[in-house]
């Protein structure tokens, strides 16, 4: 059935850190799962989602990727990165999105068809400048795809 479509999300407890040596702390919690950044550093956060590849015949197609979160004031999320299997399909880059941003949507150019498993990774980098640990915090509620059919 054409123009079905279907959004898969994750909550942000699900998330995967990169390098764990980079972060002070990591607390999931019911609302979000925090993030607290080292001083001058940088990782990549990853969210695999629940990918469906043929829903009633119709096989699914990527079209945008939302991530849920907010930083405070010495982090920022830099880049949204979206992967079909091993093949990179979207890619956000320099974004420096600080505050809240809890309805982000970044588009998957081409709505390629799926062919493996969807993971958005989330890279983030910590102000080498900080007054105190809390300004280092990232929260994410959680990180989702839309798909159509």
């Amino acid at each position: 059935m054409p123009g079905q479509k279907f959004t898969s999300w994750v909550h942000g407890t699900s998330m995967q850190i990169e390098y764990p040596g980079r972060i002070t702390s990591v607390r999931h919690c019911g609302p979000f799962v925090r993030i607290e950044g080292a001083r001058g550093q940088n990782t990549w956060v990853h969210f695999p989602i629940p990918t469906p590849a043929v829903i009633n015949g119709a096989k699914m197609q990527v079209e945008s990727a939302m991530v849920s979160f907010r930083t405070r004031s010495s982090a920022v999320v830099n880049e949204v990165i979206v992967y079909d299997g091993e093949k990179r399909i979207a890619e956000h880059m320099d974004l420096n999105l600080r505050d809240d941003h809890l309805d982000a949507r970044f588009d998957v150019p081409g709505s390629p068809q799926v062919n493996q498993g969807i993971n958005i990774t989330v890279g983030v980098t910590f102000d080498d400048a900080a007054p105190d640990s809390r300004s280092l915090q990232v929260e994410i509620i959680g990180a989702g795809i839309e798909f159509s059919g």
